[in-house]
Order: C-alpha cells, then structure tokens, then sequence
C-alpha cells in the first residue's frame, strides 16, 4: 500500500476493510458486478462503490448500484423515510453523471420486500455491500451471503480507520488513541474512486419498478408507505450528500476554529451526525477537510478530530466488539452493579414510556430535550447527556431507564439506530468512563443535573420553547 500523506488510496483485495461473507466464488458469467447500497448512501468518497467499480473493470462488466429503503425496519417513519429518500435523489443524480446505473426499490409493504437482493445477486458476479455493526445490517448482510450463490463482500467505511484494525474491545478512548495516532496518516487519506470502464446496464429487467426521482413527489410517495406517519421530516434538515456538503462547509467556515470552546455551548456541533449515520458524507472527507483547513489557517483541529476520529471509532468498536450493545447487558459490570445497589434508593418520580415520550418528567428542561427530540430530530450535544442520566432518577431500574433512552433516540432522533447513539446511551450508565463518588440512585455512576448545567449556560430562551414546542406536537 502506497502510505505518502495524501496520496490516493485504492481498496484493494487485501484492505482490511473487506470481509467475505460466504465460501462462493465469482461467477463468470454474471452480468454486473452488484452494490447493494445500504449504510454508504453516497456517491462519492465510498470504500463500498470504489471497490465494486474496482471489480467490475476487472471483470469488463458493468456495476449496478441497487439501494432500497423497506416499511418494516424498526421505527420506520416519515421522519426517516423522507431524509433517505431525499439523500437518494442526489445520489441518482451524480451516479448517472459519472456514468453508473443507481436503482432505487421502495416497497410500500412488507411482503413487496422480500427476495428482490437475491434475485439481483442471482445474475451478479459478485455482490458488494456496506459493513455495519449494528442495527438491521449485520443480520441482512448475513442472510443475503447465506443465499447468494456468487462471493459477497462487505466493506468498512464507517471511520477513517478500518475497524478490523481493532478487534478488541476498547475501554477507554485513553487505550484507543495512541493505536489510533499510529496508522492515522497510513489511512487518513484520499479515496481513490475508479472511472467505469464498461456502460451502464440500461435495458435490465428488474424485479422491481425503480424510483424515478427527476419526477417523482417524495412526499406523496412516503405517504404511500405503510410506515409510522406520526414521526415527521424535519425541514431543518433535508437529507443528502449535496445538504451534508453544504453542512460542512459552513461549519469550517464559522466554527471549526472554535470548536474546543463551542462544543460545550449549545449551537457549538457541526450537525452532521445524521449524514454520517446514513452515510450521506463519510469520516473521512470530513476529517481531511477539517485538517487541511487548519493547515491552511495554521490552527489546530485536534479538538474537533479527538471527537470525529477517536469517540467516533470507539463507538463503532464498542459495537463490534459487543453483539449486544443496544442492551443494557453491555454496560459495565462495575457499573451495573453499583447501579444494582441503588436501585431502592428514593425517586422524586418512577415514569413511564408513554410519560418520559410526552415530556411529562418533573424536570423543565429534560422536558424541552425531549420535545426538541421529537419535534427536531436532534438536541445539543450536551444537553444530550443530561437527557440520558437524568431518566436512571424517574426509572424503577437502571434496565428500565436504558431500554427507554434507546426506544426514544431510535424512533425519534435523525442519527439515531447507530453506534454512536448506542454509547452515548451506555456512557450515561457507565461506559468508557470511571467510578466518581457515591451518590444517590447513581451510586458510582458520574452523575448530572440540571441545575449544574443551568449553571454552565444560559438556558432561558431554549428552556422558553416549550410552549410552543408542546403546542406544536399537540402535547
């Protein structure tokens, strides 16, 4: 591997990004080379898309890009349909000015889903799909590899690091970085994307009618869509590569070089944490921006980087490592039993979902939080971390309290159903942290309030949309 800083960076059969999912061979006589698009919905800067371009010049076959969007996985809503669908309009358009052929499958029922990936690998060479460690993907990669009679290959391109690089579990960012500083410049690089050398296969017979998106209404279509309608999109943030290219560049612009102070503000993220969950942008282009920026400005970016890169690659660790990290079984044992000790400790209230869901906490601002949830798909990032510790004081158990926090942040949050969400839930129960002094209900478990954070901010204006939020949401 060619490791000049910057230079451009092939995917080859030997990356460590890629893991074979079956014992089939390439067939010889397939009529494509296959991408199925899943987490990577972008069409450019893809570990995924460059490898099946790879393989498909070698091969002297075209590759077809199939991406599909079912009613059925869980919390399917509006909220999320809408920002896929808006992200696979750009990723159309580019795909078809490079020259590739990118289908789009949206079955409006269940039953409509089933069996199009196999009958698609049925008449491919090879089948290249994203690696994901978590949510519905590992199990759908799993079961299309069992069927496929061609060799079906998964790519990493979740950070700017290969994760098979880290096949342990992490306990801290403090055990992760130094490996991390030591192959940062080996992979933090340019993609090298390769130009198709064969003419898209126009004339398919598919077995399904393809999305055409030059003249489709999105919001008609995902009316159609047995999905839950009362989770709406959010206009604040329309999905996309070309919205999450724009995101980007006004953060550079305006808040990249404060970063280390404006990220314990409440406007001070980047807002691209639901691009890069559905792939809109990648880790890497990102990263690269961000450092040559500070390069160009002679300012550090190592802030912003330490989040991007080792919290980042931490996350998606603690998911690969764990199969069971949307659990409450995967948060620490010295914290699951200190929690254990207080389980009887007094509460102020013990809520249920529906009460916690409709904002109905006996705390002000965890009550805007999750009206902000609901109604934006987002809340500031520090807020976010009061939102989690706060509801183990209104929770009959530490259990409890956990399976709420990820039912609220994958039905409602726009970057929710990811590795990220996932840690952030369990570092407000103890992971990838440190015991702190005894207190109530939290025993060792750092603890927050909302009084402390007040404290920190000046909450009046955004604690003084709850009204409003409430009237909007009927609540």
């Amino acid at each position: 591997m060619t490791t000049a800083k910057n230079s451009p960076m092939p995917v080859t059969d030997q990356d460590p990004r890629l893991r074979v999912l079956n014992d089939q061979p390439v067939r010889t006589n397939g009529e494509f080379v296959l991408y199925w698009m899943q987490m990577y919905r972008r069409p450019n800067d893809n570990a995924s898309l460059s490898y099946a371009l790879q393989k498909a010049n070698e091969y002297n076959l075209p590759c077809l890009v199939y991406e599909a969007l079912r009613p059925d996985y869980p919390h399917a809503s509006d909220r999320f349909h809408t920002f896929v669908l808006e992200g696979a309009r750009d990723t159309a358009a580019e795909l078809s000015r490079c020259g590739l052929r990118h289908v789009f499958f949206l079955p409006k029922t269940p039953n409509e889903a089933r069996g199009i990936v196999a009958k698609l690998a049925a008449r491919a060479a090879l089948v290249v799909s994203d690696d994901f460690p978590s949510f519905t993907i590992p199990a759908q990669n799993a079961a299309a590899a069992s069927r496929a009679s061609c060799c079906f290959v998964a790519v990493d391109d979740n950070t700017s690091i290969p994760l098979a690089l880290f096949p342990k579990a992490e306990l801290a960012a403090r055990t992760l970085r130094p490996k991390l500083n030591r192959v940062l410049d080996t992979w933090l690089r340019p993609l090298e994307q390769p130009e198709p050398a064969v003419a898209p296969p126009m004339g398919l017979d598919l077995p399904f009618e393809p999305v055409a998106f030059d003249r489709v209404d999105l919001a008609a279509l995902v009316a159609s869509c047995q999905i839950d309608h009362t989770v709406g999109p959010v206009a604040d943030f329309p999905g996309g590569a070309c919205a999450a290219a724009t995101r980007l560049e006004r953060f550079v612009a305006r808040r990249l070089s404060g970063f280390d102070q404006d990220r314990k503000t409440l406007d001070g993220g980047s807002g691209l944490s639901p691009y890069l969950h559905f792939g809109m942008i990648s880790a890497r282009h990102i990263a690269l921006t961000a450092r040559s920026w500070g390069q160009e400005h002679g300012l550090s970016v190592d802030a912003f980087l330490e989040q991007l890169v080792v919290r980042r690659t931490l996350a998606f660790n603690f998911a690969q490592a764990n199969p069971d990290h949307r659990t409450y079984e995967a948060i620490p044992q010295w914290a699951r039993t200190t929690l254990s000790q207080h389980e009887s400790d007094p509460r102020t209230s013990v809520l249920d979902l529906t009460a916690l869901m409709d904002a109905h906490s006996p705390d002000p601002l965890w009550n805007t939080c999750q009206l902000d949830l609901r109604l934006r798909g987002m809340m500031p990032s520090y807020l976010r971390m009061l939102w989690g510790k706060l509801v183990l004081t209104w929770t009959k158990t530490p259990a409890d309290a956990h399976g709420i926090l990820v039912y609220l942040n994958d039905r409602f949050a726009l970057d929710g159903r990811d590795p990220d969400g996932y840690a952030n839930i369990a570092w407000c129960f103890g992971l990838h942290d440190r015991p702190f002094p005894q207190r109530a209900i939290y025993g060792t478990v750092r603890s927050m309030t909302s009084a402390s954070t007040q404290r920190k901010f000046d909450l009046s204006d955004y604690l003084g949309m709850e009204r409003r939020w409430r009237q909007e949401l009927g609540l």
